[in-house]
């Protein structure tokens, strides 16, 4: 089978093909929807990605000789963070955004390969894409069941995994009122593709296992209905609802011309999104908790968090850093 190009038609296009004829496929598309990619099932590449999400697991076998992942981060300066996130709260001042998403890339220094980190890793979602990038996600994108039933589940607030910073977490304003700005406009986005639409858990925790320490996130589930025909529409779907409003902003047009002002450089696939579909049904995630492979052999560490008017850039600057972390499956090798 022929390897889709975008540059032949518009990847929504191809996985309307694949929907409407129930072929299995696996899709990439980047934040910038500039370079996407979608693979049928039975095409063999030697650039084809490796996966394993909840419901398909990689079946392997992992390879021999594995070391144990570590990483040794160089964190971005102070100065270089603060500058950013000042125009980033320029624009919540205006009233541009009522909440962006502020990220970085963070060299590091890595131990092992990216299959290595890919096979030891725990994550509900685990990708990898030779030469390119590893990602261990946790978060879902959407899912679409085999009647038509699209829920997402969108992760907003971030914090280590104690009693009190629990506590803490669910009495920040700050956190409350990102959360709540994300939940509506996943609503809404959804809202454009399916009726019914409604949060049926809202704010719940999200445990996150990291290099020592646990993390956690807040979450919710937001869903509704399709229409019988939705495979037929499958990458249309994708299209209206993107970028993941959980990574970019609200609202999102003014708000991604902040993220491009303040970031400076293209998120290629990080925060994009990876995505299955089994020829039934659909399931997607985010693509965060991502080590880039550049062409030169180094590697980065993406990673940011929400930016409201409440926030203070020596918190955002921590979470940012507290996210530079591999989490490792039971009883594997711990990082230092």
């Amino acid at each position: 089978m022929q390897e889709y190009k975008h540059n032949m038609t518009t990847w929504a296009a191809r996985l309307n093909e694949l929907g409407a004829a129930k072929e299995p496929c696996f899709f990439l598309v980047d934040f910038e929807q500039a370079a996407p990619r979608v693979w049928t099932a039975e095409e063999d590449t030697n650039d084809q990605p490796r996966f394993s999400f909840r419901d398909y697991p990689d079946p392997g076998p992992p390879p021999t000789g594995m070391l144990p992942p570590k990483l040794s981060p160089d964190y971005l300066s102070e100065s270089t963070f603060r500058k950013a996130f000042e125009v980033v709260q320029a624009g919540l001042q205006r009233g541009d955004s009522f909440l962006t998403n502020l990220t970085f890339p963070t060299p590091v220094e890595l131990s092992c390969t990216l299959e290595d980190i890919y096979w030891q890793s725990e994550a509900k979602y685990r990708i990898l894409w030779p030469d390119n990038f590893v990602c261990f996600s946790p978060e879902t994108f959407i899912t679409i069941n085999n009647k038509g039933y699209i829920e997402s589940r969108p992760m907003k607030g971030t914090a280590l995994d104690t009693e009190k910073t629990r506590d803490d977490l669910l009495k920040s304003r700050k956190e409350i009122a990102e959360h709540a700005t994300i939940v509506d406009l996943i609503r809404n986005d959804l809202s454009q593709v399916a009726k019914q639409v409604q949060v049926t858990d809202y704010r719940y925790f999200h445990k996150i296992a990291t290099s020592h320490q646990g993390l956690l996130q807040t979450s919710s589930k937001i869903g509704g209905q399709l229409p019988n025909e939705w495979k037929g529409e499958l990458g249309d779907i994708l299209s209206t609802l993107l970028p993941a409003g959980s990574v970019s902003g609200a609202p999102k047009p003014a708000t991604l011309d902040i993220i491009r002002r303040a970031e400076g450089q293209k998120r290629g696939y990080y925060c994009g999104i990876g995505g299955y579909f089994d020829g039934a049904s659909l399931d997607t995630c985010v693509l965060i908790r991502f080590i880039e492979k550049k062409t030169d052999g180094s590697h980065f560490f993406r990673s940011g968090g929400g930016i409201t008017a409440r926030s203070e850039w020596t918190q955002e600057f921590a979470e940012l850093k507290a996210k530079v972390r591999i989490p490792l499956a039971v009883n594997q090798f711990s990082l230092h």
